[in-house]
């Protein structure tokens, strides 16, 4: 009898990653599968993107819509999470399946988690064993960790740490990131057409901009985080292509501030959710991106292109030498993106290996996976 999966995606940052995968699952004849969607897929603040998941011609089996306010506050998330619980278990009562399938560290996984071990379904996790010291994402990732069953990695190092953390080496595979299967295998958007599109000045030096709350605290507070990047981007006749945080704790400290500046300023331009397509064919005409986002720890780093990585959310993860890490103050900053723009700096990048797979880690994961299922039943 065939096994079902059910995949879980509540986040266009996730799902962007997954994606690859689903579509692999979706395919292959020896397996059934579930795609379930919810979270911010479903509200417009974040850009809807469960059109652009139907509009790929992704199978949505059925929504999980959790999310009454967008609100940033812990007792709203909180809330969230305890109605996210209540829809899963409806969907955990309805649908029959052998494995669920997550990815990544966010704390929305918490509650398909703990269905899962409510239901006795084993779970599939990948992005297990890296390290973000400056996000509550590091205790959450570690707790997906332990209650899951087949564990897949972006590189060794990382499979090497769920060992030592006391995790079966049989039931860890390094696969690679499931990203780069997406930016090898779909072409860019022609420059013309997407600044055209998103309505911006084609002969104007860009760059993008991602910054998320830091949900552990330092030295800097929220405000003073934001506030500063702007402070030095100010400088700087750069074109700005922003993309707006995750929904966290805090967020609307750093939202209100973008919105604020987005108004006085026309080279800056806001964006809820690029989609998939548009912001992997940014990265590639941008002259560097900034902020905090792990897609400038995984993803950037395969176009050869500069990250200007500021202060601790990312700490711990492994930095390709095309990551420019810098702390949260203005000097520190301005220092980071001179380095970016530095030809000799430019130079010393294109040619260095990329860390993270070749672009089959789909393929790898789907072989590690279909020979693990029987142990699981």
């Amino acid at each position: 009898m065939k096994k079902t999966i059910a995949l879980f995606t509540t986040t266009r940052a996730e799902f962007g990653i997954l994606a690859s995968f689903i579509r692999k699952v979706q395919e292959d004849s020896s397996l059934n599968s579930f795609l379930f969607v919810g979270g911010t897929h479903l509200k417009k603040e974040f850009g809807h993107t469960i059109d652009e998941i139907n509009n790929s011609g992704f199978k949505v089996t059925d929504t999980f819509d959790y999310l009454d306010q967008i609100e940033d506050s812990p007792y709203n998330l909180t809330k969230s999470s305890g109605k996210c619980m209540e829809q899963l278990a409806e969907i955990f009562k309805k649908y029959s399946f052998d494995y669920t399938c997550i990815l990544g560290d966010r704390f929305e996984l918490i509650p398909i988690v703990q269905s899962s071990v409510l239901f006795n379904v084993p779970i599939i996790h990948f992005g297990g064993g890296e390290i973000t010291e400056g996000a509550i994402d590091n205790k959450i990732r570690h707790m997906v960790t332990q209650a899951s069953d087949i564990h897949l990695t972006a590189a060794d190092t990382y499979s090497q740490f769920l060992v030592n953390m006391g995790i079966p080496k049989e039931d860890v595979c390094t696969v690679g990131s499931l990203a780069v299967e997406t930016m090898k295998n779909v072409a860019p958007i022609d420059k013309e057409f997407l600044f055209k599109d998103l309505n911006l000045d084609l002969n104007k030096e860009t760059i993008m901009m991602t910054y998320h709350p830091v949900t552990v605290k330092g030295e800097y507070t929220q405000l003073q985080q934001i506030e500063n990047i702007f402070k030095v981007l100010l400088d700087y006749d750069f074109q700005i292509v922003i993309t707006a945080p995750n929904l966290e704790a805090e967020r609307e400290i750093i939202i209100d501030y973008i919105n604020k500046q987005v108004e006085q300023n026309e080279n800056m331009h806001l964006f809820n959710s690029l989609g998939m397509k548009r912001y992997h064919s940014m990265i590639s005409y941008c002259s560097f991106i900034i902020g905090n986002s792990s897609s400038g720890i995984f993803e950037v780093p395969f176009y050869k292109k500069p990250t200007v990585n500021i202060g601790d959310r990312q700490k711990g993860r492994y930095l390709h030498p095309s990551i420019i890490q810098t702390d949260n103050s203005t000097l520190s900053i301005k220092q980071g993106i001179e380095k970016a723009k530095s030809a000799e700096y430019l130079s010393e990048i294109k040619d260095m290996k990329y860390q993270f797979g070749e672009g089959n880690s789909s393929e790898l994961a789907l072989q590690f996976i279909k020979s693990k299922l029987l142990d699981l039943c």
